[in-house]
C-alpha cells in the first residue's frame, strides 16, 4: 500500500508503472480484497499465461499489477516487451496510448513485419497451446461460456443466512468460484486484446481508404448493435418505468420518494402482483450487477432499492428505446457510405473485403468487451456473498468491527487466518488509510520513493476552460452534477452534465438522461465513451482537473468537437 509517484523515470528504471491501461477496468479506488482476488487471477490466468505463450521467460517472476494509494498500476516493462513481439501494423495509436512517452519512443524504432518467421512461429505456438486464442474462434468460445453461465444463473449465488458451513468449506467454495472465473478470463483475455486492436484499426482503414478524416462515420459503426447487455438492461428499466406510468395504482405507489417504502408497498399490494413479478424477474436476470466496480459494493439483488430508484428516474424517459432504431439506421448508413467510397478507389474490391472482415470482428469483440464485466459479475457476486458470511461470523465473534471490514483484508490474509485472530487490526489500519485515498490525486505514472501530491485548491476564476479528448462529438450547455460516489447518482437530474472520474456499467440507466459527460479517465472503448456514442451524448475523457475545478451547480459550456469545456460561475 505504499504511496508512490513520478511523472517520468529514467529509461533503465525497472519500477515504471502506469494507470493508463488499468484505469479503464479499475477506475477509482480499489479495495484490497478486490485487488488480491481479481488481480491475482489476472496475474495467474491472463498475464503469466500470455508471457509463457510468448516465450518471455525472463518476465515470469515480475509482477504485472500493483496497488498504490488504492489505485491499480501496470508494469510498463512487461507491456513494452510484449509490444516488441507484436507486428507493427497492429500497434495502433489507441493501443500505444497506454504507454508512457519514453516507452513509446523506444518502440518507435522497432519494426516487426506482419508475416515474419517469428510472427508465424508465435502464432503456431499459440494454436498449439491455446486453441481459443484466434479471432475467428475466440468470440465463439466466449458465447459458449456465456450460455453456460446463463444456464446456471438461477442457481444459488452464495450461502444462505442460516448456513452451517464452516470456514474451510466457505473458503473452498471461494476457490472453486475463483477457478471458474479464471477459466472465463482465459477466454476473455484474447477478446479484450482483439477489441483494442480491431476497433481503432477499423477507424484507421475508414480514414485511409474512405477519406473519413474526422472518423465521424467510423464512430457510428458500432452503435445500435444487438446483444449488448448494458443497453438491454436500460430498455428493460424504461419498460418497467412505462408500466408504472400506465397504471394509476402503481403511479400512486411510486409517488413516494422513499424506495424502501415503495418496496414494502409493492410486496403488500394485491394490485401490484403483475408488476411485482416483472420486477422479480428483472432481479433474477440482472441482480448480480454491482453498484460500482468493486467487490465491496452491494449488488442490485442485495439492495433492490437501487433498481426502484432507477425506475423512478426513468419515468417518462424513453431515450434508450427510441435510440436503438435510430442508431441502427445510422450504423447501416455509415457502413454503406464507407464501402461506397472504397468501391471507387484503386483496389476497391480488395479494400472493401478487408474492411468488411475487420469490421465483422470489430463488432464481435466490441460486444465482448462491453459484456465481459456483466458475466464476470456473476462470479464476483458469489465471492462477495461468501466473504460477507465470513465477515459476519468474525464480527459476531468480535474479530471485526463490521462485516464489511473484510474487504480491507486481502484474500491471502483471510485464507491465512482460519480463526480470524489478528485480522481486526490490519483491517482497521487499512480502512483508515483508504479514508484518505479519495482525496489524493493519483498520478498516471509512479516509481519507488515518491510522494503523491495533495489536491490543488479549487480556483476562484469566474471563467475556466478545461480540455480533454473527444469520446463522442457534440455540444451542450447545462448545469454540472459532480459524481464522486455511486450514491451521488441519486441526486442527478435529467439534462445535467455528468462530471465524474469514470462511469460504471451499473450507472447506465441514468446516463442517457445526461446532456453531456465530462470524465477524468477512460479511452474510446471505456464504458462512458461507448454509452455516449450509443445515445448521441457529447463526451470528453481525460479532462485533467475536472473533479477539482468543477462544482455541482456550475454552468458548463461543453464543445466536445473542440475537446473543451468552459466553466461559468
Amino acid at each position: 500500500m505504499q504511496i508512490e509517484q513520478a511523472e517520468t523515470v529514467a529509461d533503465n528504471s525497472p519500477t515504471l508503472w502506469t494507470r493508463a491501461l488499468s484505469e479503464e477496468f479499475w477506475g477509482g479506488v480499489v479495495s484490497p480484497l478486490m485487488f488480491s482476488l481479481a488481480g491475482g487471477l489476472i496475474e495467474e490466468r491472463m498475464v503469466q499465461k500470455g508471457v509463457r505463450l510468448a516465450g518471455l521467460k525472463e518476465l515470469r517472476r515480475e509482477k504485472f499489477l500493483r496497488l498504490s494509494c488504492g489505485r491499480v498500476y501496470v508494469n510498463c516493462r512487461i507491456l513494452e516487451e510484449i509490444c516488441r513481439l507484436v507486428p507493427s501494423a497492429l500497434l495502433v495509436p489507441e493501443l500505444l496510448r497506454i504507454l508512457p512517452a519514453e516507452v513509446r519512443d523506444r518502440l518507435a524504432g522497432v519494426r516487426v513485419p506482419l508475416l515474419s518467421f517469428r510472427t508465424l512461429r508465435m502464432a503456431a505456438r499459440f494454436f498449439a497451446l491455446d486453441p481459443d486464442w484466434a479471432p475467428f474462434s475466440n468470440y465463439r468460445s466466449f458465447q459458449r461460456a456465456v450460455r453456460r453461465l446463463e444456464g446456471g444463473a438461477a442457481g444459488p449465488v452464495g450461502p444462505s443466512s442460516n448456513t452451517r458451513e464452516d470456514l474451510p468449506d466457505l473458503l473452498a467454495r471461494i476457490r472453486r468460484t475463483c477457478s471458474e472465473l479464471g477459466s472465463f478470463l482465459d477466454i476473455v483475455i484474447w477478446g479484450m486484446i482483439f477489441a483494442y486492436v480491431l476497433h481503432p484499426l477499423t477507424a484507421i482503414l475508414a480514414r485511409r481508404w474512405a477519406g473519413d478524416a474526422r472518423e465521424q462515420l467510423a464512430a457510428s459503426l458500432t452503435v445500435g448493435l444487438d446483444g449488448i447487455r448494458t443497453f438491454e438492461i436500460n430498455r428493460e428499466i424504461e419498460s418497467l418505468a412505462e408500466a408504472v406510468d400506465a397504471d394509476s395504482f402503481l403511479e400512486e405507489l411510486f409517488r413516494c420518494a422513499d424506495a424502501e417504502e415503495i418496496l414494502r408497498s409493492l410486496a403488500a399490494a394485491p394490485g401490484a402482483a403483475a408488476f411485482r413479478q416483472r420486477f422479480q424477474t428483472f432481479l433474477g436476470r440482472h441482480g448480480h450487477r454491482f453498484r460500482a466496480r468493486d467487490l465491496s459494493h452491494p449488488t442490485w439483488r442485495e439492495r433492490p432499492q437501487m433498481v426502484v430508484e432507477l425506475i423512478q428516474k426513468n419515468r417518462r424517459a424513453d431515450r434508450s428505446r427510441r435510440s436503438l432504431p435510430v442508431q441502427k439506421e445510422k450504423r447501416e448508413h455509415a457502413e454503406a457510405e464507407l464501402k461506397r467510397r472504397m468501391r471507387g478507389s484503386r483496389f476497391g474490391v480488395l479494400k472493401r473485403a478487408l474492411f468488411s472482415l475487420c469490421l465483422f470482428y470489430d463488432r464481435k469483440y466490441f460486444a465482448l468487451r462491453e459484456n465481459m464485466r456483466y458475466y464476470a459479475d456473476m462470479h464476483l457476486e458469489r465471492c462477495r456473498r461468501y466473504y460477507l458470511e465470513i465477515g459476519s461470523r468474525w464480527k459476531a465473534a468480535g474479530l471485526l468491527g463490521a462485516e464489511e471490514d473484510i474487504f480491507y483484508l486481502t484474500r491471502e490474509e483471510v485464507e491465512g487466518s482460519p480463526t480470524g485472530e489478528g485480522v481486526r487490526e490490519a483491517a482497521e489500519k487499512r480502512k483508515a488509510d483508504y479514508g484518505t485515498y479519495h482525496r489524493i490525486r493519483a498520478p498516471k505514472i509512479i516509481r519507488e520513493g515518491a510522494v503523491a501530491p495533495e489536491l490543488p485548491p479549487i480556483p476562484e476564476d469566474e471563467q475556466l476552460e478545461l480540455f480533454g479528448e473527444v469520446a463522442s462529438p457534440g455540444t451542450a450547455h447545462a448545469r454540472a452534477r459532480v459524481i464522486r460516489r455511486p450514491q451521488d447518482l441519486l441526486e442527478f437530474q435529467r439534462g445535467e452534465i455528468l462530471v465524474a472520474e469514470y462511469t460504471d456499467p451499473s450507472w447506465t440507466p441514468v446516463l442517457p438522461m445526461a446532456a453531456g459527460l465530462v470524465l477524468c479517465l477512460g479511452g474510446l472503448l471505456s464504458h462512458g465513451s461507448i454509452i455516449a456514442r450509443e445515445y448521441g451524448i457529447p463526451a470528453l475523457i481525460h479532462v485533467a482537473g475536472a473533479l477539482q475545478r468543477i462544482r455541482t451547480g456550475d454552468s458548463l459550456w461543453m464543445n466536445a468537437d473542440q475537446g473543451k469545456v468552459r466553466i461559468e460561475r
